[in-house]
């Protein structure tokens, strides 16, 4: 028990998300609205403090609720007709950070499903993390319908040192003790003519 205390391995990462509408920010394209608004599940701490889960991994299957509002204005030139919901580590950073040491963004993969009112979107299923955009979920319909958080949502999950025989990008195993910190940036952002 002894030789397994002190070979076990504390790995803690925390998850800090922050959403971005790609819309709602910039003045030129004051013809829509939209927000994400994070229901729960905005910080996430894991931590990985037994021999089990450096091995096997974590997933969160429900770690953030999302609800999702957006609204078209109806401004010559431009139909909204749906979105695409966007992830990347936080200002492009290129690797979860530790105290001391480094994991490759991939150890995370996030994937987001609809929970309500957005069932005839498609997810992209799990993806990784990277410094770049990546698509997770797209919305379009021909006849759009104003969005409102209470009934449009997406549920976000994480899978973290998942290993490649279960499907992951592989465990943690090896990987050296740090207090590890990413933060995942979320971008909503409009599809349809005129964007």
């Amino acid at each position: 028990m002894d030789y397994i205390n002190r070979h076990t391995k504390h790995l803690i990462l925390l998850l800090f998300l922050f959403c971005a509408s790609s819309f709602t920010i910039v003045n030129a394209q004051e013809w829509n609205t939209a927000r994400l608004s994070v229901l729960y599940g905005g910080n996430i701490p894991v931590d990985f403090n037994n021999l089990s889960r450096i091995k096997k991994g974590i997933e969160f299957q429900t770690g953030t609720r999302f609800g999702i509002s957006m609204a078209d204005s109806s401004v010559v030139g431009h139909q909204l007709q749906g979105f695409t919901l966007y992830c990347r580590a936080f200002n492009n950073q290129a690797n979860i950070k530790g105290e001391v040491y480094t994991l490759p963004l991939n150890k995370i993969r996030i994937k987001a499903e609809n929970v309500i009112g957005l069932e005839s979107g498609h997810s992209y299923g799990y993806q990784d993390l990277a410094a770049d955009w990546v698509p997770i979920f797209s919305y379009n319909t021909a006849s759009w319908v104003d969005l409102n958080w209470a009934n449009h949502q997406l549920n976000i999950s994480y899978e973290i040192g998942k290993p490649l025989s279960e499907g992951g990008n592989g465990s943690l195993m090896g990987e050296e003790p740090d207090y590890y910190n990413i933060e995942i940036e979320f971008e909503l952002a409009p599809t349809g003519p005129g964007f």
